[in-house]
């Protein structure tokens, strides 16, 4: 059953994807994103119940189901079809990876509530970094296009201010969760040597601050267009790396 509904969801999120790219104001496709989410929600269920503990790849499925539901929602009232395009059959590209599990890959089981509270708001903090970073790359690319004057090739996504507005919108949520989720890991990893997470510790830190360094120069300076763009992809990646980086290199390189 896990399997199938794996590979379903799979399908779904590929179906969903192609229909936003073709048909984005279809109310087929509206319902197509909503099956794929559900579909996505009941499969990583599945993955839950059947295994006694989690791994980097289930965290993956877990961050890209949520990043998908807040474009869907998101999408109501802002057109997002062209992120939803690609959000899709990116999160069916972590589904298949759920159900093929190329490497053998370590589970990590964690017993206590405080522990398990911390991986779920993280997840839900690099979900909406992820998602920040989506719009963050629409508004370079129609900020460019603009600004060179190439009207013809305008991508169809809302206007600037709608989108630097969400892109902080979604960054303002997410610094909060992640400045949770660094007190929670402090508070509830007992010995962070021996569970060899110094060095994503460090890059979330880094991250941290690369996002508090935004969020205050925007109020402030009023940063905003190409710079603040850039700050959020920095931010993301030094976020990224501390993260999925620390666990290729922990659980694939090291066999």
């Amino acid at each position: 059953m896990t399997q199938l509904s794996l590979w379903l969801a799979c399908i779904a999120c590929f179906v969903a994807g192609t229909a936003y790219f073709m048909r984005p104001k279809s109310r087929a496709t509206q319902f197509a994103g909503a099956a794929a989410i559900i579909i996505h929600t009941f499969s990583l269920t599945q993955l839950l119940l059947s295994r006694d503990g989690f791994n980097f790849l289930t965290i993956g499925l877990l961050i890209s189901l949520i990043g998908n539901s807040l474009l869907w929602f998101s999408n109501r009232d802002k057109d997002l079809s062209l992120l939803l395009g690609a959000a899709f059959p990116l999160g069916a590209i972590v589904i298949a990876f759920n159900a093929l599990e190329p490497w053998g890959i370590t589970q990590l089981h964690s017993n206590s509530w405080g522990t398990s509270a911390h991986i779920l708001i993280a997840s839900v903090a690099y979900s909406l970094f992820t998602t920040a970073c989506g719009v963050g790359i629409l508004l370079s690319i129609q900020e460019y296009q603009l600004k060179h004057h190439k009207l013809k090739q305008l991508l169809r996504v809302p206007p600037l201010q709608v989108l630097e507005q969400l892109m902080f919108e979604f960054i303002w949520a997410a610094f909060v969760l992640l400045t949770i989720t660094i007190a929670t890991g402090f508070y509830f990893i007992d010995d962070m040597f021996a569970q060899h997470i110094v060095h994503k510790t460090f890059f979330t830190i880094a991250s941290w601050f690369v996002f508090a360094g935004l969020l205050i120069g925007r109020h402030y300076a009023g940063w905003r267009g190409q710079l603040a763009v850039k700050l959020t992809l920095s931010g993301f990646f030094l976020l990224m790396l501390g993260y999925f980086g620390s666990q290729i290199a922990l659980e694939i390189l090291q066999r």
